[in-house]
């Protein structure tokens, strides 16, 4: 089969439901081994490069395998990744964030093409970041430990970095000037459906692409009682892309658009007082963004990139509530909103030298962004017999009424600014790569009467700046063409966020109240990692590295006082922690077609405060699987085992320890023409009750609802890929 085809059939490819432990028999018709190259990365180092080089470790997940799973939620996505977790909540928010080594949400860097995603108040974590369509990537790279040295702040445990598809990427695959193609698949863990479509052109220098899915599903089942309060949601992704000149000198236009709308019977709101609660959200993402590269000798500098973008994100969370308010029947109407604009720059250059016998490659540029962040709240309240309608709720003894519409932080502008250098140094064997990057950030904030009408006490929020350096030291070392060792030292940090420095609330009912604090310091960590990695021309491969990460000055929120019988917080510098551990993986390819598969992540997480367990780090997960690729490769198919350990180390006594478990996911392709490809998966096989630990990170084991955590059982994935 020309070299071609089979690279387009590969890319059709999706995942079919058949053990390949009952294929046996076709292990005769066997081919010589062919070389396997290694993914290649840019999040690493900013350039181009192979994950096999990388002085730390960087996973990248291919879109053949995301969609060989049919992948559509970021947990499905990070399945089978040693030290990354995402979790869920079946109450109304769906996906969270990403945990990378026990460090999540706004500490982990997410990024489209470069593009940092908005992030989410801290004040409201069922706001998540799951605003990425799937059908519309070829890889997904993920940078384990602190990313400060070349992306500045927000990555302190990590960077998480989308990469969208070009026009090229299907053209090429069919060989010719025009591509169109659709795609369906369903998930019965939501009971979802898919569809997308896509067209991509070429007319002389110019290249075009516009891709389009559609998805409309429920929430996602769990496997106890009670269940996931039930959700119907539908979500529309739109990619274009314009690209103008040759690969050395090209410039590309991108735009964005994606808007997810979900409706949730919120059972969890009902109470003696809350009769009926429904939910009606509206997450949309738009990103516009213009690239150049110009990859041509000008002076010393052998190429130069630069890019220019704006995007914004907003979520509208409405809540219908039937009520009895003092014994009375009424209809309350809340709308919590959330919006986040950001306007940036960037422009990196690359150069090289030889000195002193010594091979240089240098990395270098300065960013620029400024965020905009806006929180109004609005609520009403309409007595069903009177009609009365009122926006004043009751304060509670000593504390004026609650007036809406209201914020409870001010509007926020936040300026950031970053200049780095990275040296990649390579003499004999060694290749050495120090970076270095300066930061400088302001935060403004904006109090109108929205946010006085919260701020009573007339707490003073104030404008402040800081500056910040992370250095990063990494080394490799190639012992034969087999087996390299590597290590690095990285240093992270973290700017304090808009709500954090300047919500000022008081919740009179509940008796308690919110200061700001703009003497914050930013979070910072430091980090080094160890390992070493071989690859053999059977196809065999392996990685393991051991990790020390030291985390200080964490934000959080503190007990400082109370004030008239309202207990104050205030989010100060307070925690210290540390989280060590060891990841390995691996592939043996004991016959050309056939592969042995394994990854084990270990994690060890103390506050250093308290000497206490961290939560959010997970326990110990191994995972083993057998793989089947047919020499043709037209078919295929994976078995793999995951076994989750018990959960043994919590920060409380009585908090829930997720007992261990073992699950089993069958999955396979079958391209029946170069057109047309299946993908099917079974997951969790037998139908196996287990959790996911984040779900239930800090709960108390003798919560009574416990079991609506549990992740789904038995569930099947079908796809379906055309293409012509």
């Amino acid at each position: 089969m020309p070299i071609l085809d089979r690279s387009r059939l590969r890319a059709l490819s999706f995942s079919v439901a058949l053990p390949a432990l009952l294929l046996p028999g076709l292990a005769g018709a066997q081919t010589a081994p062919v070389t396997q190259l290694d993914a290649v990365s840019i999040t690493g180092t900013r350039s181009e490069k192979p994950i096999g080089e990388e002085t730390g470790t960087v996973t990248v997940i291919q879109e053949k395998d995301l969609q060989r799973r049919s992948v559509h939620r970021p947990q499905d996505a990070v399945r089978y990744e040693p030290g990354v977790n995402v979790g869920n909540q079946p109450t109304r928010a769906g996906q969270g964030a990403y945990t990378i080594r026990g460090i999540g949400g706004n500490r982990v860097r997410v990024q489209v093409d470069g593009v940092k995603l908005p992030d989410y108040p801290a004040s409201n974590p069922a706001y998540t970041r799951d605003t990425v369509d799937f059908d519309s990537l070829k890889r997904l790279e993920i940078l384990r430990g602190p990313g400060s040295a070349l992306y500045g702040s927000d990555a302190l445990g990590g960077v998480v970095s989308y990469v969208t598809k070009d026009p090229s990427d299907y053209l090429n695959e069919v060989g010719r000037d025009w591509y169109v193609g659709g795609r369906a698949n369903y998930d019965s863990a939501d009971k979802s459906f898919g569809e997308g479509a896509t067209a991509a052109g070429r007319v002389g220098a110019v290249e075009g692409l516009l891709n389009y899915t559609r998805r409309d599903g429920h929430e996602v089942k769990n496997k106890g009682a009670p269940k996931a309060n039930p959700q119907d949601y539908s979500s529309d992704n739109l990619l274009g892309k314009l690209q103008v000149g040759p690969k050395d000198n090209r410039f590309r236009l991108t735009g964005e658009y994606l808007q997810r709308e979900t409706d949730t019977n919120v059972a969890t709101d009902r109470s003696a007082t809350v009769l009926d609660s429904k939910g009606e959200d509206l997450t949309r993402r738009f990103r516009i963004s213009l690239d150049h590269t110009y990859a041509r000798p000008l002076g010393f500098i052998d190429q130069i990139d630069w890019k220019a973008y704006y995007t914004r994100a907003s979520r509208e969370e409405v809540t219908k509530q039937q009520r009895l308010t003092s014994g009375v029947p009424a209809y309350r109407f809340s709308d919590l909103d959330f919006t986040q604009d950001i306007y940036g720059g960037e422009v990196q250059a690359k150069s090289s030298a030889t000195w002193f016998g010594m091979k240089h490659a240098f990395t270098y540029g300065v960013s620029l962004d400024e965020t905009k962040t806006e929180r109004p709240r609005n609520r009403y309240e309409r007595n069903l017999r009177t009609g009365a309608v009122t926006q004043s709720f009751s304060g509670g003894p000593g504390v004026p009424p609650e007036l809406f519409p209201n914020k409870t932080f001010p509007d926020t502008k936040t300026v950031q600014a970053g200049a780095y250098v990275q040296d990649e140094i390579t003499t004999g064997a060694w290749t050495i790569l120090p970076a270095v990057r300066f930061d400088y950030y302001k935060l403004t904030p904006s109090p109108d009467q929205a946010y006085a009408n919260t701020n009573y006490q007339n707490f003073v929020v104030r404008e402040f700046s800081d500056t910040a350096v992370s250095p990063k030291l990494g080394a490799t070392y190639k012992i034969d063409d087999r087996f390299t060792l590597f290590g690095q030292y990285a240093h992270g940090f973290r700017a304090p966020p808009y709500d954090d420095a300047n919500i000022g609330f008081t919740n009179g009912p509940s008796r308690y109240e919110i200061l700001p604090n703009a003497n914050l310091k930013p979070e910072e960590s430091d980090g080094v990692e160890a390992g070493l990695r071989g690859k053999f021309k059977d196809g065999s491969s392996f990685a393991v590295s051991g990790f020390y990460n030291a985390y200080t000055d964490f934000i959080e929120s503190t007990m400082i006082g109370t004030r008239q019988g309202i207990t104050q917080y205030q989010s100060r510098n307070v925690s210290k922690a540390t989280i060590w551990g060891f990841e390995a993986r691996g592939e043996y390819r004991f016959l050309p077609d056939w592969g042995l598969i394994g990854s084990l992540a270990y994690a060890h997480g103390t506050n250093d405060d308290t000497d206490r367990p961290l939560d959010n780090v997970a326990p110990l997960i191994l995972r083993a699987g057998l793989t089947y690729d047919h020499p043709t490769q037209n078919w295929g198919a994976s078995v793999t085992a995951t076994h989750y350990a018990e959960k043994s180390r919590v920060s409380d006594p009585s908090s829930f320890k997720v007992p261990s478990a073992t699950t089993l996911d069958l999955a396979g392709y079958w391209d029946v023409s170069e057109q047309i490809g299946f993908t099917a998966g079974v997951y969790n096989l037998f139908d196996k009750k287990y959790y996911n630990y984040l779900d239930v990170s800090g709960f108390q084991s003798n919560r009574a609802d416990m079991e609506r955590y549990t992740q789904p059982g038995r569930t099947f994935m079908v796809g379906l890929t055309a293409r012509w």
